[in-house]
């Protein structure tokens, strides 16, 4: 009796020992709140191309590489039905993605016949339910200058009529601006009635994509002072609740802040048209939601606020930033109580620079004839004749060139991108005009293209963020090439280039890599780009519309390691873990009520079958220990 007294004793101690060193290893504990809501999550939204642009963003092609209509039908309806689906809102870019014009240039409609069809369809088939429709820029005929875009160097005409220059002497406002804006208000609302009668629900509507920015080379429209918004805002978005009060007004879609509708929101005829306020933060680090909730929250009346465009402006996709896309939509939904959350690109042409970090998928052309690019080819400039004599240790180095629009009277392009390390840069220059780069020092090689020698200059380069300029050499009206680059890092083995922000440049190891992932697929067809897909993708398999966010308590506060709860429309719980911490994390999780749980986990590398991640385990109770690998999310189904 003794010794079995003793046996249970030391068999004690030892679980004991067991549970403690178990206890030991939770890493964070997390208390989930059963049946205490905050917001409702209405779903997630993505941006489509539904036109062409050039690679870099630069210019509005006159050809047809958009989405859908540059896929095969099958694979249109693989598109919607693969990936779309479960998407709630689909962002429609005015003046930039759909750009076709009436004759007097007032009015958006199709660019050709089938377009709106087309994203019609998409939409059908993935159960979309509607269009966010926002302004990159209005119709030219609403412009100070008549353009999508801004000409030249002077911006002060990109802007609406009413607030441009020469207004007062305009010949059909003679300086009316309230006339003015009443018209440009129901030029708004017709194009909103446009999409309807094509069969495309609106379900909100802005004024202007970032109303602070000025472009040569894609479509915006400034508003040079909040006043100038304010006002334009009134009167368009006045017109749209007419039209359909059930659109969600949206305003502004600045970087971080909505400031210039913060500046009339005391004004009851002006907050009255505000349903939510909409904000870029583009690429941010996850935890920045937490200082936009707050400044938005202390500063401006209450309405529930969403980011619109998320995406990697400079750089392409990376593992480290699939999982910051994953911990930045579960703060946008747990800690800012966001409604919804939008990516910016379903699909991009793989051949367009910013595609990595802009894109869900890339496609590869149906229109154009597509051959896999010479491995021994170094083109001067993209789709530019062949250099024909370089140095033999130049084949060695990366190499950047740039877009040549095919307009030599302008500059050639500059560009922009970032190298992880230190690197000696070789600058190849066309010399026109005597042009000599400012602080780059010439060098005795050369490099020849269909019988034109450039120069070499050359010059240290320190790792980060990187901006070649303009070629602005010329003889009489005709530029020089823009500048190609080869690059030689410190370790040729860890040395990586990643494209710049809005960059009109090929990166040869990069261009190099989706061209061969285009070789394999068919023409119209497209591709996942897992590292964006698989964060975004999880969460829209995951999460019906409407859930509604769970409370829930940190026992420690982990900016790498994130917690996310939310409850389905049918009652059953979710629970998100995510690490980034660098080594494994174990979360303890308090679930309040017993329940049967069933856990999906994703990597930036899997995602299982249909993104709905691999099955790794169940659990029955109300707590719940799981440890996560650094680079790793899981969702926790309740059964």
């Amino acid at each position: 009796m003794k010794l079995f007294a003793l046996i249970l004793l030391f068999a004690f101690a030892g679980n004991t020992q067991q549970e403690e060193k178990k206890a030991a290893q939770i890493d964070g504990e997390v208390t989930i709140h059963s049946g205490k809501y905050k917001q409702t999550v209405w779903g997630i939204g993505f941006e489509i191309q539904s036109d062409a642009i050039g690679s870099g963003n630069t210019g509005l092609p006159e050809d047809k590489h958009a989405v859908p209509h540059d896929l095969t039908p099958s694979e249109r309806e693989r598109l919607a039905k693969e990936m779309l689906k479960g998407f709630r809102y689909c962002r429609l870019a005015g003046g930039l993605y759909w750009r076709g014009l009436d004759p007097e240039r007032k009015y958006l409609q199709p660019r050709w016949p089938e377009q709106l069809q087309e994203i019609r369809q998409m939409m059908e088939w993935a159960g979309v339910e509607g269009v966010s429709l926002e302004y990159w820029s209005p119709a030219p005929y609403w412009k100070a200058n008549g353009s999508y875009f801004r000409i030249g160097n002077d911006d002060r005409n990109n802007t609406l009529k009413c607030f441009g220059i020469n207004f007062r002497n305009d010949p059909v406002y003679n300086g009316d601006t309230v006339k003015f804006l009443e018209d440009f208000a129901e030029a708004c609302a017709k194009d909103v009635q446009t999409l309807k009668h094509a069969g495309i629900k609106v379900s909100m509507w802005g004024l202007s994509n970032e109303p602070n920015v000025s472009h040569s080379i894609y479509s915006t429209c400034k508003y040079f002072t909040a006043e100038d918004y304010v006002r334009s805002y009134y009167y368009t978005s006045k017109a749209i609740r007419k039209t359909d009060e059930n659109i969600l007004l949206i305003s502004d879609t600045q970087h971080g802040f909505p400031e210039k509708i913060a500046t009339a929101m005391h004004r009851p005829e002006i907050s009255a048209l505000v349903d939510a306020y909409v904000v870029h933060t583009v690429g941010w680090e996850s935890e920045s939601v937490n200082d936009v909730h707050k400044r938005i929250r202390k500063e401006l009346p209450f309405r529930p606020w969403f980011q619109n465009e998320y995406e990697y402006l400079s750089g392409g996709a990376t593992p480290e930033r699939c999982l910051n896309t994953v911990q930045h939509i579960m703060n946008s939904f747990q800690l800012a109580e966001n409604p919804t959350w939008f990516w910016i690109h379903a699909l991009k042409p793989f051949k367009n620079a910013e595609a990595s970090g802009y894109s869900l998928g890339f496609w590869n052309s149906l229109m154009e004839e597509h051959q896999v690019k010479s491995i021994s080819g170094y083109e001067r400039w993209v789709k530019g004749p062949l250099i024909t004599k370089m140095p033999d240790e130049f084949r060695e180095m990366e190499f950047i060139n740039a877009i040549r629009p095919g307009k030599e009277a302008e500059p050639g392009l500059g560009y922009t991108f970032n190298i992880n390390q230190n690197a000696t840069a070789y600058l190849v220059v066309e010399a026109k005009g005597g042009y000599i780069p400012e602080g780059w020092n010439k060098t005795s090689f050369d490099i020849e293209h269909e019988g034109v020698r450039n120069v070499v200059y050359t010059r240290k380069l320190q790792k980060g963020a990187i901006v070649i300029e303009n070629n602005t050499g010329k003889e009489s009206q005709t530029f020089g090439a823009p500048h190609a680059l080869f690059l030689q890092g410190e370790d040729r083995q860890t040395f990586r280039v990643d494209v710049g922000v809005n960059s009109p440049a090929n990166i040869r190891s990069v261009t190099m890599k989706l061209e061969l992932e285009a070789a394999k697929m068919e023409p119209g067809s497209w591709i996942y780009n897992d590292f964006n897909w698989n964060a975004v993708g999880s969460f829209v398999k995951h999460m019906p519309w409407n859930c509604k966010v769970l409370e829930i308590s940190e026992n420690t506060y982990n900016k790498d390691a994130r917690v996310f709860a939310f409850e389905k429309p049918n009652g059953k719980r979710t629970i998100v873990v995510s690490n980034r911490t660098g080594k494994s994390y174990t979360y303890k999780l308090n679930t309040s009520e017993t329940g049967r749980w069933q856990c999906y986990r994703y990597s930036p590398w899997e995602r299982g079958e249909n993104t709905l991640g691999i099955p790794a385990g169940k659990k029955k109770g109300n707590e719940i220990i799981t440890e996560l690998p650094h680079l790793c999310w899981e969702f926790w189904e309740e059964l």
